[in-house]
């Protein structure tokens, strides 16, 4: 599977890097919203992501999201790119990842309104949510990798079993 996305063309694990990014930016925003709003329903209008309450998400969100993941697609192909950063350990790309990504959503977020800039307390919480989504994406990659790992080892395994004897 990796030879095969090394083959890919550009375009097409840059469109696969910017869906990646896009649903998880969305669905986090999504659920964030809903859960912030379940217990704090008065910041409803502190907040441009809040701004149609548990309806849903307005479309200049959704939009300014999109320009957010296309600056982090083309972030992350060029630290994931194996001719770019391929001297980079792989630790020290996802760190750069990670502070890119929390510079540039806390730029956005200044710029567009998603968080109120004069309080602390949603920074924080911001701060929070962020890290926590992003390990939570982290360990779900990670676990996913494993059970492909998995089947692959099975697959290696059976096949040696099949041309042993």
């Amino acid at each position: 599977m990796d030879n095969e996305r090394k083959k890919e063309p550009y375009i097409t694990g840059f469109l696969r890097e910017f869906a990646k990014i896009f649903t998880w930016m969305i669905l986090c925003k999504s659920l964030t919203g809903k859960l912030i709003l379940g217990y704090y329903p008065e910041i409803q209008y502190s907040s441009s992501i809040l701004a149609l309450g548990r309806e849903g998400l307005p479309y200049t969100i959704i939009l300014q999201s999109a320009v957010f993941a296309l600056i982090m697609s083309f972030v992350s192909r060029f630290l994931f790119s194996e001719n770019i950063a391929a001297k980079m350990p792989f630790i020290w790309r996802s760190l750069l990842f990670l502070l890119t990504s929390f510079l540039t959503a806390s730029v956005f977020s200044l710029l567009f309104g998603w968080i109120p800039a004069n309080n602390l307390q949603i920074w924080l919480a911001f701060f929070l949510f962020f890290f926590i989504f992003y390990f939570f994406a982290i360990g779900l990659s990670y676990l996913i990798l494993k059970i492909e790992d998995k089947k692959y080892n099975k697959l290696l395994e059976n096949y040696k079993n099949k041309y042993k004897g």
